[in-house]
């Protein structure tokens, strides 16, 4: 079995442990560890370094989510999501939710990539100016 695979599956293992369970594999990890060759080391170096950025990138991605969700919170209760969604996204409010509630789908957390965040700033800008339009409409 390759050697950073079985480091990955290890890990995983690990995370689910229970505490006598994560003993064992800890002492599984170091004699993997110990059995490696330069070239594996750097291998498992190189893999480790992407799953570090991939745990960044996700981190990053849910602290977009949690500020969004924050700053949208007063204003959720004035409008219809549903049609947020469908009319600027193609989407469902079910789908804009879970985006936005950083929920976990299909085993991975998902948020607002970045062309939606800034999607989500302009369909916001065009509701507060139909919001204006209406207010100034009624003013008269």
């Amino acid at each position: 079995m390759d050697k950073v695979k079985h480091f990955f599956e290890l890990k995983e293992q690990w995370k689910a442990a229970s505490e006598e369970e994560k003993g064992r594999i800890d002492g599984e990890i170091a004699a993997l560890l110990d059995s490696l060759d330069n070239d594996e080391q750097k291998q498992l170096a190189a893999a480790v370094s992407d799953d570090l950025q991939n745990i960044h990138q996700g981190v990053e991605a849910l602290n977009r989510t949690f500020s969004a969700r924050k700053m949208m919170a007063s204003v959720l209760p004035f409008i219809s999501v549903s049609a947020l969604a469908k009319t600027y996204f193609g989407k469902s409010a079910s789908w804009f939710y879970q985006r936005l509630n950083g929920n976990v789908v299909h085993g991975k957390p998902v948020s607002f990539t970045e062309e939606e965040l800034a999607k989500l700033s302009r369909a916001l800008n065009d509701v507060a100016a139909q919001l204006q339009r209406a207010a100034a409409a009624v003013a008269y």
